[in-house]
């Protein structure tokens, strides 16, 4: 099976094509004019010869004339033709000093800006989308200043296409180059925050996301920033969710090991749009280490949640022994343990992403315990007894440092001190936190869902690294 690029469906600039035929048959045309005019001379002299001296005169000035031809015509026709060769390059050096000039602006710029194309259905990365013609529906491969021409390429059908991002080329329709799935302009030309929801099976994933989606969207609309959908079918998603969250009912559960991702564009006035990737990988994919190598946004990520289901921890159960059996079902604790999902994370991480086996993951890492509305978990490791803490310190201090000190302290309680280690000696920057991603335990009635501590972990993740985001959280302080 051939793996040959097909050609561009474009035609080539003059001085990149065309030039070098013109250029080709007028140095033919003019040498065979000379060699024509030469044998016309020689042609002559043979007439003449032999014959009367006055033929033999002739014969000898014809053929003189064609010597003189060949030695000074091919002079001539030297010396034109390297200065219609120095002209020519000349012309082409400055169309190629051009064209590279505009492409390398380009590069410089998007990379300043930190745009690059990312298919949020298959996560493949790349510089550049194929791109189609509004005309005829060609696709476009390379989209660039090239041979093609400097701001714009020509279709075959005619049409002109700009050929570089200055020129609005994020307009035109296109699609992923590895699995030619549409995208929009967003996923092409806009700065990006890639953020997973790491846990086992039943952590509470998708509730977790739909809930922090859900209250992001009012948050950025309260201090001044627009948050919007790329895609319809992400607003559907999210419209079901929200119905099905006012009803009593948990969104529906992630069954794609491989997600799509999650997008949504916020823009603040005068700024470049953000677009944040979501993911929310089933957590079946977590059963197996070979499960996360598909998660090909391990590469970029801009941080990562790690939900912990309190209730896959032995202590845990045993502290709620005698409560736990008559809410298991509405509970559903997950039954991959912590330190299971969190090695499994790491190790997908060093084997096929390039992390050093002692080396620290750069990216900030939020752990979230989940599920703190059951019995009395909030009153003892959520917001309230982080309020308590800070009030009773005889020092003043920062509660997004007692939280942390709260929930680690807690976590070596139920004997999980060798994920508290591990979390610590493998990432450079960690916050922990509590959420109800629900807001209460599933009962069957028709109580409304309304999570808390959703949108923390999620703002602070995007505030370490995205300095629009970080000041906009200064602003709301």
């Amino acid at each position: 099976m051939s793996t040959a690029i097909p050609p561009e469906p474009a035609i080539k600039s003059y001085f990149f094509d065309k030039g070098y035929r013109d250029l080709r048959d007028t140095i033919t045309e003019s040498w065979n004019r000379n060699i024509a005019s030469s044998k016309e001379h020689f042609d002559k002299a043979a007439r003449h010869f032999p014959g009367s001296e006055t033929d033999k005169a002739q014969a000898i000035l014809w053929g003189t004339a064609g010597v003189s031809v060949v030695v000074f015509g091919t002079v001539v026709f030297l010396a034109a033709s390297a200065v219609h060769i120095t002209i020519l390059f000349t012309f082409f050096l400055l169309i190629y000093v051009a064209f590279s000039l505009v492409y390398l602006t380009e590069r410089t710029y998007l990379a300043g800006k930190k745009f690059f194309t990312v298919c949020p259905q298959c996560h493949a990365k790349s510089r550049l989308p194929e791109h189609f013609c509004p005309r005829c529906g060609e696709v476009h491969r390379r989209l660039i200043p090239s041979s093609y021409g400097i701001l714009h390429h020509t279709c075959q059908c005619g049409e002109k296409l700009p050929a570089t991002f200055f020129l609005k080329r994020g307009l035109l329709k296109s699609r992923c180059p590895d699995c030619q799935s549409l995208l929009e302009t967003g996923h092409t030309e806009s700065r990006k925050a890639f953020v997973p929801i790491f846990g086992g099976p039943a952590v509470g994933k998708s509730a977790f996301l739909f809930s922090a989606v859900n209250q992001l969207i009012d948050h950025t609309a309260r201090i001044g920033l627009r948050s919007s959908f790329l895609e319809s079918r992400t607003e559907n998603e999210m419209v079901r969710a929200r119905q099905q969250l006012a009803q009593g009912r948990s969104p529906d559960k992630t069954l794609a090991t491989l997600p799509r991702a999650f997008n949504l564009q916020v823009q603040a006035d005068g700024r470049d749009p953000r677009v944040l990737y979501l993911y929310d990988p089933a957590g079946e994919a977590f059963n197996e280490t070979e499960g996360l190598v598909l998660h090909r946004y391990q590469e970029y990520l801009s941080g990562l949640i790690f939900l912990i289901d309190p209730f896959t921890i032995p202590a845990v159960n045993a502290e709620y022994a005698d409560r736990l059996e008559s809410v298991r079902d509405a509970l559903q604790p997950s039954k991959l343990p912590i330190e299971d999902a969190l090695a499994r994370i790491l190790i997908s991480m060093e084997e096929h992403f390039g992390l050093g086996k002692a080396a620290r993951l750069k990216v900030p890492v939020a752990v979230v315990i989940n599920k703190v509305d059951a019995f009395d978990l909030e009153a003892r490791i959520g917001e309230p007894a982080v309020r308590q803490r800070v009030q009773s310190s005889p020092a003043p201090v920062a509660p997004e440092s007692t939280r942390d000190e709260l929930l680690r302290d807690q976590l070596r309680r139920w004997g999980q001190g060798d994920v508290v280690q591990q979390i610590e000696t493998r990432c450079a920057r960690v916050r922990y936190f509590t959420c109800s991603a629900l807001g209460h335990m599933p009962d069957g009635s028709a109580q409304a869902f309304e999570a808390r501590g959703v949108l923390e972990p999620l703002l602070w993740i995007l505030g370490e690294t995205d300095p629009v985001f970080a000041t906009e959280r200064k602003k709301a302080a």
